[in-house]
């Protein structure tokens, strides 16, 4: 198709002195009432001109008239089923057949509605249109497709370049067109004017269906027609094709048919990011940054093209109306029929709807779960317990449930526990266990909400009555220092975490043996304690422990004893034992890509530490293509400022230094100086030493000095404590 007019993008050129006979295509063909202008396109069978008709309504049309020499009996019987079926179609999103005959020597045409438009992709791509807006506009298209089945009629050559856009108004308007090789299979289009030859390659690979590029099959049904929407809403999303147009033909028909029938297309988020360069073009195009793009394309935008395209048509979705009703679903935020058909998933989009609300429901329903647990513990130890697990009962349904009905229905987490906590003081003056179970499972709800400071008190005083009630070696209270343990962890206070959880480590193991799970686990918790104090030996002999038990306490492959080795990975990182380091990070990220795929966090976390490794042994050949994975990846399925993001940001900015690349360093290492300000208000100090160090060796030295006035200023010896 020939370009468009510059000072018009939607109006198509005319063929004004282009002589007695079309470009290679044979003599103009003489229509009575029109006039020939120029070309539009040329199909297999046939020539499309732009035409003026003259009366009895002056207008232009497209004209499609069959090419000389192409009049078998074949060919004349898929012409006259295209002009059939476009007579019975009556939608505004389908070209509209006007007139229809034959020219002065014989060869029949059709006049029909010309659009000036453009092919989706483009128009889509020219106008910058948002997700949102393309999910729209192609809607229309699913609604059309839905009508001309429904009478009956499979195009079956759905393809950019047969959707076309203008714009009307301030309204965006598409028009399929070209149902040059559509089938029929309502009777009105059966009784013989349709012939397809048996082997017929017939449609645009690209586009086509696993059943379509089967020359053996004659069942070609509507969803033939579905597999192709999804294929041209994957390209309306992310830009590429769903298979590389080049590497599909390049291997001839029989390489075509095994891709399309056998080999299965890239999730879009993926494709996305295997596009390199070109996909910060394609972000642009949507009004958004890669990162972002990659993230709302992973998991439920995805899912509708690659249900529309799944290899057993049973499995597409069964209309187009279905395909469109699901586009529409991911617009208002509602359950989409291409997820998981799964109680959880559909919870998860009441939830996403409804987050304060079920927040309070939730922390309800984890406090009614743990009364029902102590309630259960105190019936089974001892029958004069009674009283308690009947204590704890009235609680939680007196004084917590109490609290949230009726409430205003953005009740928060926070709010419900806050009435409890103010509930629980000096209620149980005579009842001291049973104010204990209380205030653990209050503590534990804060702690998970990350509400440590109100954890501690509720968790301390738990403690103090288990001891006093029930003994130091009871295991309610080592099961209560580990929680307290935990918050003091995660709060920096490493020698508070330290002695309790050693108190309850040595609790279990005199109760348990040296080799239980909780004993290990604990041994576990408590060498990343003393990692973090930078205890480096003493870390490492507790994971050493951990690791000489015998595999089968844990499990070769057990998520305790891989987290084990990960952590001994990190301590030998910092003891500069690199060789024993990078055994053990080979072998967690072998494991983790094998147990949790290659876009876990986890995952992604032991790329990240085995290319540190490399890393810090000058091997900056070795950690980038790790770097450069795992960071691609973090930003299609994390948030751009997650720390492992950041983190790898700032390690790949750094081979791209130590490798000269001052350019590519210092454009990663402003975007992981920029998310570490918004995640710790400050950029990281390594990050700034590297720009700092970039700067010096590019001459740019004011750059330089800004940011070494970033650094933190080194303490003075003279100030006082």
């Amino acid at each position: 198709m020939k370009p468009p007019n510059e000072d018009n993008p939607y109006e198509m050129p005319t063929a004004s002195g282009f002589g007695p006979e079309g470009p290679g295509l044979g003599a103009v063909p003489e229509v009575t009432g029109y006039e020939i202008l120029g070309v539009l396109d040329e199909g297999g069978m046939g020539v499309v001109y732009l035409a003026r008709q003259k009366h009895p309504i002056r207008r232009r049309v497209a004209m499609k008239v069959i090419k000389p020499g192409m009049d078998s009996r074949q060919v004349l019987a898929r012409f006259e089923t295209e002009r059939q079926a476009l007579a019975l179609l009556d939608h505004p999103n389908i070209a509209q057949v006007h007139d229809a005959g034959a020219t002065r020597d014989g060869r029949p045409y059709f006049a029909m509605e010309y659009v000036k438009g453009l092919p989706i992709t483009e128009y889509c791509d020219r106008e910058k249109l948002g997700l949102d807006e393309r999910l729209s506009l192609f809607k229309h298209v699913c609604e059309a497709v839905q009508h001309a089945h429904q009478k009956g009629i499979i195009h079956r050559d759905i393809k950019p370049s047969n959707l076309l856009v203008y714009t009307e108004g301030s309204e965006a308007i598409v028009k399929i067109i070209d149902f040059g090789v559509a089938k029929a299979v309502g009777p009105s289009l059966t009784d013989g004017t349709l012939y397809t030859e048996a082997g017929q390659f017939v449609g645009t690979p690209e586009y086509m269906s696993p059943e379509q590029a089967d020359m053996a099959s004659r069942d070609i049904d509507t969803r033939s027609d579905i597999y192709s929407l999804g294929a041209v809403l994957y390209e309306l999303l992310t830009g590429a094709l769903p298979f590389d147009s080049k590497t599909l033909r390049e291997g001839g028909i029989e390489h075509i048919r095994h891709v399309i029938r056998d080999e299965k297309p890239k999730t879009p988020s993926t494709r996305l990011t295997s596009l390199g360069q070109r996909a910060a073009s394609v972000a642009q195009n949507r009004q958004t940054q890669i990162g972002t793009l990659a993230r709302r394309l992973h998991k439920e935008l995805e899912w509708i093209p690659l249900k529309a395209m799944r290899k057993e048509r049973s499995r597409r979705y069964r209309s187009a109306a279905e395909l469109a009703d699901d586009i529409q679903n991911y617009l208002d935020g509602a359950p989409l029929s291409a997820g998981p058909e799964s109680t959880l998933y559909l919870v998860s989009k009441f939830v996403a709807r409804n987050r304060v609300l079920v927040a309070g429901v939730a922390t309800v329903l984890f406090v009614l779960i743990a009364g029902v647990v102590v309630s259960t513990y105190f019936a089974i130890c001892a029958e004069s317990a009674r009283i308690e697990a009947q204590a704890v009962s009235n609680f939680l349904r007196y004084d917590l449930l109490t609290s949230v009905s009726g409430a205003d229905p953005n009740v928060s987490v926070r709010s419900i526990l806050d009435t409890g906590t103010q509930r629980l003081e000096g209620k149980y003056p005579g009842q001291p266990l049973v104010e204990a179970w209380l205030r653990q499972t209050l503590g534990c709800a804060y702690m998970a909400l990350g509400l440590d400071e109100q954890a501690e008190p509720h968790l301390a005083r738990a403690r103090d009555i288990y001891r006093d009630r029930l003994g130091a070696e009871s295991q309610a209270t080592s099961a209560c220092l580990i929680d307290l343990g935990w918050v003091y962890f995660r709060q920096g206070q490493y020698d508070r975490a330290t002695e309790l959880l050693t108190q309850a480590k040595n609790t279990r193991q005199r109760m348990l043996g040296r080799e239980h799970l909780d004993v290990l686990q604990l041994l576990t918790l408590l060498g990343r304690v003393y990692h973090q104090q930078g205890l480096l030996d003493r870390a490492a002999a507790q994971f050493e422990q951990v690791l000489e038990t015998d595999p089968r306490v844990l499990g070769r492959e057990s998520p305790d004893r891989v987290l084990c080795m990960a952590a001994l990975a990190d301590v030998y990182l910092g003891q500069k034992r690199y060789e024993d380091a990078e055994k053990l990070c080979q072998n967690v990220l072998s494991i983790r890509r094998d147990k949790l795929g290659e876009e876990h966090p986890h995952t992604l976390d032991s790329m990240s530490k085995l290319a540190a490794v490399y890393i810090n042994q000058d091997r900056y050949s070795e950690a980038e293509p790790l770097c450069h994975t795992a960071l691609e990846t973090c930003r299609n399925v994390l948030d751009t400022d997650a720390l492992l993001t950041v983190m790898l940001t700032n390690n790949l900015g750094r081979i791209y230094k130590e490798q000269k690349r001052y350019d590519e360093a210092v454009e990663l290492l402003l975007e992981a100086a920029e998310s570490h300000a918004r995640l710790k208000d400050a950029p990281h100090q390594r990050t700034v030493e590297h720009l700092i160090d970039i700067y010096t060796a590019q001459g740019r030295l004011e750059e330089a000095e800004k940011w070494k006035a970033k650094l933190p200023k080194p303490a003075d010896p003279n100030e006082k404590k």
